[in-house]
């Protein structure tokens, strides 16, 4: 295991991404988070821009400092006024494609694709996700 995430469960949501991005013919990035929202994997397919990688990474790293998925923290903060210089960190992003992992009551981290259009981003981390929690 790489913290509490089977590395083969990661490995096999890598793989998806990657598959499902080349059928879409982008270049993408997956990236996960521990609990304490620290990088445990990240990896950018070949082509692939460095800086998809570092947004799926801040997506991954949101969700795991925030417990929230990008999108939830996204749409809160507009509920609240609120911008993301309201919160002292310059890593939290609101970019969609970010979730969190968790698996029934346990905490794990958070994880990210980045690279596609921001619903085809949350749609393959959610997959991606699926994958991770060995459903």
């Amino acid at each position: 295991m790489i913290n509490r995430v089977l590395t083969e469960r990661i490995y096999a949501a890598r793989d998806m991404v990657f598959a499902e991005a080349a059928k879409d013919q982008r270049f993408m990035a997956f990236a996960v988070a521990d609990e304490a929202a620290g990088l445990v994997f990240g990896e950018r397919m070949d082509g692939c821009h460095a800086r998809v990688l570092r947004h799926a990474i801040r997506k991954a790293y949101t969700s795991a400092t925030m417990r929230r998925d990008t999108r939830v923290f996204r749409d809160q903060n507009a509920e609240q006024g609120k911008t993301l210089a309201d919160w002292g960190d310059v890593e939290l992003t609101q970019l969609l494609g970010g979730l969190v992992i968790k698996i029934g009551d346990e905490w794990f981290g958070g994880m990210a694709v980045g690279g596609n259009e921001p619903d085809r981003d949350e749609a393959l981390a959610r997959a991606a996700l699926a994958i991770l929690r060995g459903e």
